[in-house]
């Protein structure tokens, strides 16, 4: 009876083993399955988080300088961002749009002379008969749909659009009004979830991300201040058309780093194509001037203190997000990635393998590697 009982005790455990395997392998699956499907509303709330960092920090910033509220602090932030855009919006709006439809009248007409500049070459032959018309980079080659059908099709897809974008930007935002009003709320929960006796350290790691992603952030928004002031100035100069739009698309993409300023200088350089072949070099000369002074004086003067991240690390993160998360992941790679860092600094090298990461490797790293 006893080597009975003693075999269903070890028959029950090894089921109560596999039962427990089974139900994390389904709960990882699921979770990731999850994850799968609602991953461009994650990087939207992860965006309205980075956002409401912003929020907290400049209504700390006023309730210490002042004395007021939090809460008057917080709405006084929140109104001093929304007459922001909307000064900008009234001063800046009338005269994008008509740089913009001007642009939208003549990119037709410039594509065909761009047609003319690069049919020389065998890539641009092939891209010109691939392409006749500049709609067709935008159309469907599969859908042999009739034209007015086309039209409709074209109308709601640019009204969803427009809908997603509108819903995207008013979700970041109320998110990140609600994380600076009660960031506490939101990290005692999130702390709960961790042993009590590595909550401190959670908290520790989650006071680190969050003054890490402020310094990045202040500093990024100073660096699209300055190279989006810049390249208007400098393409006005040059005498290129268009260019506070060129500008403004310069300064959104300097958001991006590494791949931000060259994402800009294409378009850039295309529509100098067709202004003249002088034209275009002395555009190419600027952009590269431009790239150099933020690669060796605005990053480094800026982001000293934020984010240190190798830059094949960040680019070859931003190829992959790409990959797998569309633009909204390139968008986001910088932060992503110095939050991974952070975490694998502190949880891994530090607490795991117990290794100061303010120390050297204690290794001779004299000898022939790829790095």
């Amino acid at each position: 009876m006893d080597q009975e009982q003693e075999r269903a005790n070890h028959t029950y455990s090894f089921l109560k083993k596999v039962l427990i395997v089974v139900l994390i392998v389904v709960s990882i699956t699921l979770l990731l399955m999850f994850v799968g499907r609602a991953i461009d509303t994650l990087l939207v709330i992860f965006a309205g988080i980075l956002l409401g960092v912003i929020f907290r920090a400049a209504r700390d910033f006023i309730y210490k300088k002042t004395g007021l509220p939090k809460s008057l602090s917080l709405t006084g932030v929140v109104l001093f961002v929304v007459s922001l855009f909307m000064g900008m919006a009234y001063l800046l709006g009338p005269r994008v749009y008509q740089q913009g439809q001007m642009l939208y009248e003549e990119v037709p007409e410039k594509w065909e002379e761009i047609k003319v500049q690069i049919r020389p070459y065998g890539w641009g032959k092939e891209l010109a008969q691939e392409n006749p018309h500049f709609r067709d980079f935008f159309e469907d080659e599969t859908d042999q749909t009739g034209e007015d059908y086309d039209m409709t099709k074209s109308i709601l897809n640019f009204f969803g659009n427009l809908t997603t974008i509108t819903a995207a930007f008013f979700l970041i935002f109320i998110t990140a009004i609600y994380i600076a009003a009660e960031p506490k709320l939101y990290t005692e929960g999130f702390i709960r979830l961790f042993p009590p006796g590595r909550r401190q350290r959670v908290n520790e790691i989650i006071d680190e991300i969050s003054l890490t992603i402020q310094r990045w952030l202040v500093g990024q928004v100073f660096s699209m201040l300055i190279l989006g002031t810049l390249t208007t100035l400098g393409l006005w100069l040059l005498g290129m058309p268009y260019p506070l739009l060129l500008g403004i698309f310069t300064a959104l993409m300097t958001f991006i780093p590494n791949l931000g300023p060259i994402i800009a200088a294409i378009p850039t350089l295309l529509l100098a194509i067709t202004e003249g072949i002088e034209l275009t070099i002395y555009v190419a000369i600027f952009y590269t001037f431009v790239q150099c002074v933020e690669g060796y004086f605005i990053t480094p003067m800026i982001h000293r203190r934020a984010i240190s991240v190798p830059p094949v690390l960040i680019i070859t993160c931003q190829f992959l997000f790409y990959y797998l998360l569309g633009f909204l992941g390139v968008l986001l790679a910088m932060p992503l990635v110095a939050c991974g860092m952070i975490i694998v600094k502190r949880l891994y090298i530090q607490d795991i393998l117990k290794d100061p990461i303010n120390m050297p490797a204690s290794t001779n790293l004299e000898g022939k590697n790829i790095f």
